[in-house]
């Protein structure tokens, strides 16, 4: 079965700060999609129906007519997702935009930036709107699996379904995270169908589903991009377009229909780099006890930081142990009674700690990637 999916930016404009995004800090120019367009190609399309509909950031919301865009896109779909960053969950106002879409999604980089606008989140879902999920998307920096690991843990206490995958159409290059979660020991399954256009595979994450998209690398593509300037296109990485004045509906079919004109490759090597801080004297707080700090920092429990990261709870708090004794400060602390009972929290120093290990990723990061995307070395 081929499948078969409808991509439409319907502006350039975003007022996120979402971490590795193209869109990010970008010149942009509040150009919104005409409703005049999306009704000329529904017009086209005539009795063709896709499997799914997408509507991807930049933050779509900032488009007035994004109902009136839905409801056309809806007579020539199966399914339809809105994809939104994070943050611009406050600004759905309108009811009747999440009653005719089948997924809000809900794209995020950063733990912190869920935790901001987590109240928002809780409005949304107390209003009996369940169909939320949460794209952990990796964008143009170290790709840091602590902060995935984090954001599938939240997401969980939640009930959210979770997507992990690059920034949507960010690349023509491909990041293939099914060997990274297999390496961490977690349930990985071979690809089962397309989602969002993407191959999809469910992995287990602390017994918790989530599923994992790459670009399909062979098969039939029958993809069409309707961009925010009234063109369209096979897909949004392709630069042919066509004026939404010159379509019809050969043209539509011709287009859906043709070989892809991107060649994704799978074979990359992107950079690793795993950060110690060591003391004067020699003594090393290494990047795996880190790693665990930073997530336990999110999830108040060493027992939970531990399970997301695939590690043995009683051996990483002996490691904890000896470098509290090496070092002669605390590093942890649990709390034994009041609302609070049964936490596991991080101590003003080793706060600093973390806070000096994120400002020397961030530095590292940002030396190591240019704006534009992950740098990376391509094989061949």
């Amino acid at each position: 079965m081929v499948w078969k999916t409808l991509i439409v930016r319907i502006t350039d404009s975003c007022d996120g700060n979402c971490y590795g995004c193209l869109w990010r800090k970008s010149k942009v120019s509040g150009f919104m999609l005409p409703i005049t367009v999306v009704n000329n190609v529904v017009l086209c399309l005539k009795d063709f129906t896709f499997d799914e509909a997408v509507i991807l950031c930049p933050d779509p919301l900032n488009n007035p007519k994004i109902l009136d865009i839905i409801l056309l896109l809806k007579k020539v779909t199966k399914k339809m997702y809105l994809f939104i960053p994070m943050h611009s969950i406050s600004k759905i106002r309108n009811k009747r935009i999440l009653e005719n879409i089948d997924e809000l999604v809900l794209v995020t980089t950063t733990p912190e930036d869920f935790k901001v606008n987590e109240e928002n989140l809780k409005i949304i879902l107390s209003q009996g709107f369940s169909n939320i999920v949460l794209y952990v998307a990796i964008g143009s920096h170290i790709i840091n699996m602590n902060n995935i690991l984090s954001l599938v843990n939240m997401g969980k206490e939640y009930g959210l379904k979770i997507r992990i995958g690059e920034i949507p159409y960010s690349t023509t290059l491909t990041l293939d995270l099914k060997p990274m979660f297999a390496k961490k020991g977690y349930t990985v399954g071979f690809s089962y169908g397309i989602l969002y256009g993407y191959m999809a595979s469910t992995a287990f994450i602390g017994n918790y589903p989530a599923v994992i998209l790459a670009k399909p690398l062979s098969g039939e593509c029958r993809k069409l991009f309707i961009d925010p300037y009234g063109k369209v296109s096979k897909c949004p990485l392709q630069d042919f377009q066509i004026k939404v004045e010159d379509i019809n509906p050969s043209t539509l079919r011709s287009l859906i229909f043709s070989e892809c004109p991107i060649r994704c490759r799978r074979f990359e090597l992107i950079p690793k780099i795993e950060i110690s801080l060591v003391t004067p004297d020699g003594k090393e707080i290494p990047s795996e006890i880190l790693s665990l700090l930073e997530v336990i920092s999110h999830v108040n429990s060493l027992r939970a930081a531990c399970s997301i990261m695939g590690f043995p709870p009683s051996t990483y708090l002996e490691k904890v142990r000896k470098i509290e004794k090496d070092l002669g400060i605390k590093l942890l602390v649990s709390k034994k009674g009041g609302r609070e009972k049964g936490i596991t929290v991080l101590t003003d120093e080793a706060r600093r700690i973390l806070r000096m290990y994120r400002e020397i990723r961030d530095m590292v990061s940002e030396s190591l990637y240019s704006e534009k995307g992950i740098m990376r070395f391509k094989l061949g």
